[in-house]
């Protein structure tokens, strides 16, 4: 297997792998949300969200980064000639 698609792969499952802590973090801070006043959520559970959006565009850098290998991949696989032997 190609190098960079392994890398790819990589970034991929390293990428679920962090959403799933995104979620978790995010059901914390609904559960902590509920328990503050209705109007504002206490200053623990706005930390908790801001981790959670800094998480997400952490999953979107390695996801497009993921894209960009793979597709470096296939460029690279069409322009290297057919070797004849």
């Amino acid at each position: 297997m190609n190098r960079l698609v392994r890398i790819a792969l990589t970034l991929f499952v390293s990428a679920t792998v962090l959403i799933f802590l995104v979620l978790q973090r995010l059901q914390r801070a609904k559960e902590i949300g509920v328990g503050a006043d209705a109007n504002e959520l206490s200053r623990f559970a706005k930390s908790e969200l801001q981790m959670a959006y800094i998480g997400m565009g952490i999953v979107a850098i390695m996801l497009i980064a993921g894209v960009v290998l793979i597709i470096t991949a296939i460029a690279k696989a069409k322009k290297k000639p057919a070797t004849h032997g």
